[in-house]
């Protein structure tokens, strides 16, 4: 079986709602106009809404109040706006997975924070447009998802692996499986039509260095996700009344010089001198991300709130 495999097999499963079908195609077209996108977005009522409201967030920070879909796409534009409404759709489609199989709220709180980095850490290389890396955090490990649904039993046993060693979990995911989390998401995105280098970046976070064209977006995300990682390391340890999961996410503005030390020395060497990103810069991102965390989570997934 491949990652192919493994998407083809379950297209009902990973099948995107209707409206962001739409908004996809209508984005490719170089017919489309913004009145076309919100015609289209505004028959989801609950979609619409969300969208607004991020969109009016301090995320953006746009200098006037925007009230319609299609206001939003002349002032932020049609990929943004795109890859926006991929990003509200992908909790839908993977909402049914098992409690007993991951922790979904620890799950979307990690991606959102990734994406919150990501972007920032494009901006700071002058990456154009810089906020297709906050869909690339967002959805850098949704291949998990499909994996953890199709093939718990060897998912779960990776993880196990994984937290009794030292070793990448992409590479006992191909020990195990043949294929690993990363393969399978670049394979999802591009069954969602994805731009390709949005895929690539994807498939390459754990192995920045071998992405070829995409090698710049590939090591800002890996930068990203390794520091969210660490951010994620509670100030109290695990077993202590005070253990908070969540808690380093939500004032890691607090303790940012400690998660920029720990990330640099985790993040791969090479990924650190292509993106030229240093501690100063990993810190000025961690502050700016744990300002937007809340605001974006809560818009985009509101269940991620939810603890056990």
């Amino acid at each position: 079986m491949t990652p192919q495999d493994l998407v083809s097999r379950n297209v009902r499963l990973v099948s995107l709602p209707e409206v962001c079908i739409q908004v996809q195609a209508l984005a490719d077209s170089p017919y489309t106009t913004a009145q076309d996108i919100g015609d289209v977005v505004g028959k989801d009522t609950a979609l619409t809404t969300r969208l607004l409201k991020l969109v009016n967030s301090a995320y953006f920070g746009l200098p006037r109040k925007v009230d319609t879909v299609t206001r939003a796409v002349n002032m932020i534009g049609m990929r943004e706006l795109r890859n926006l409404t991929m990003a509200a759709s992908a909790a839908e489609v993977f909402s049914r997975i098992p409690g007993n199989l991951i922790d979904m709220a620890a799950f979307w709180q990690h991606s959102v924070y990734c994406g919150l980095l990501a972007r920032s850490f494009a901006r700071h290389c002058n990456v154009l447009h810089a906020e297709r890396l906050f869909t690339a955090g967002l959805l850098h490990d949704v291949g998990r998802l499909l994996m953890l649904t199709k093939l718990p039993d060897e998912i779960g046993q990776a993880e196990s692996l994984r937290l009794q060693s030292d070793r990448d979990i992409c590479d006992i995911e191909c020990e195990l499986v043949g294929f690993d989390h990363a393969e399978t998401g670049q394979a999802l995105l591009q069954h969602w039509n994805m731009p390709d280098n949005l895929c690539m970046s994807v498939r390459y976070h754990h192995n920045p260095q071998d992405a070829h064209d995409a090698h710049l977006e590939a090591a800002l995300l890996h930068i990203a996700d390794q520091v969210t990682h660490c951010a994620q390391e509670s100030k109290d340890p695990l077993g202590s009344q005070f253990y908070d999961p969540y808690g380093a996410l939500l004032d890691s503005d607090l303790n940012a010089m400690d998660i920029a030390t720990a990330a640099v020395a985790m993040a791969r060497p090479e990924a650190l001198a292509l993106t030229k990103i240093d501690k100063d810069a990993i810190t000025e991102a961690v502050d700016r991300s744990a300002a937007a965390f809340n605001q974006v989570l809560d818009l985009l997934y509101p269940m991620a709130w939810e603890t056990r």
